[in-house]
């Protein structure tokens, strides 16, 4: 009777312990915000929003979730903070209300009278055939479409100013850069980067360009990017805060 007594105050001590877990994590994470993989790891991430999303295998007890949730609090507090606090997030941006295309914010209107997306007078019409479930992802094939279109242009364009020539140009989906020179010199720009206001798409691309002449981000690799960009530290600062539109068009 002891032993079962003693079993039964360890058992409500526990799920005493899962219950102000479960208080102190639900003030972070919204369970719907919880997705079952067939990955056998455990990962999350804040996302545009600010919003925390978990991954999490599909046999992985909740407990253990929240367990792993609140030993990254801190993390965790400082990317929301950080999010909550960059003046530059645009909300109806993230919220897909409207869109960016090289720095200019459209807004969208379905139209009849189109057979392709079109932009006029800081407009974005889209085709009243495509149904209203698909716009986003036919948003984003609009998007890396001319993605490819303009940074192949300006790539071709400082190939010729800067009489250098990448083994390969290449448009990528990365998940947290911009642009990036392997040691094969082989430059990929991230296709998002045509949200951005030109000069910092520029930037993007001379960035990756003077790699090709100084790999590492030496004083000498700053003092080359200088000659192109004088400006590049205010640019640099620009970029960074719009480093959100990383995250756009992405599933949760």
């Amino acid at each position: 009777m002891c032993h079962l007594s003693h079993y039964i105050v360890i058992r409500q001590m526990f799920y005493c312990q899962i219950i102000i877990i479960n208080v102190i994590i639900g003030r972070m994470l919204d369970p719907r915000n919880i997705i079952r993989t067939n990955k056998r790891t455990l990962s999350l991430f804040v996302n545009v929003k600010g919003e925390l999303i978990v991954r999490a295998p599909y046999k992985y007890p909740d407990y253990k979730i929240f367990e792993f949730v609140k030993g990254k609090e801190e993390w965790i507090r400082k990317k929301q903070a950080a999010i909550r606090n960059n003046s530059y997030i645009n909300q109806s941006v993230i919220c897909y209300n409207s869109y960016f295309f090289l720095g200019q914010e459209l807004s969208p209107v379905i139209s009849a009278n189109v057979k392709d997306f079109v932009i006029n007078s800081g407009v974005l019409y889209i085709p009243a055939k495509i149904p209203a479930e698909k716009i986003l992802s036919k948003v984003e094939r609009w998007y890396k479409k001319a993605a490819l279109d303009i940074i192949t242009e300006r790539a071709d364009y400082f190939r010729t100013r800067l009489r250098l020539s990448p083994e390969e140009i290449s448009v990528n989906n990365n998940k947290t850069r911009w642009g990036v020179c392997d040691s094969h010199n082989r430059i990929a720009i991230n296709w998002r980067a045509v949200l951005l206001p030109p000069n910092l798409l520029d930037y993007i691309i001379v960035h990756e360009f003077c790699h090709l002449l100084e790999f590492n981000h030496t004083k000498n690799f700053w003092a080359i990017v200088s000659t192109i960009i004088p400006d590049w530290r205010a640019v640099r600062i620009h970029l960074k805060r719009m480093g959100y539109l990383l995250m756009l068009f992405r599933p949760n």
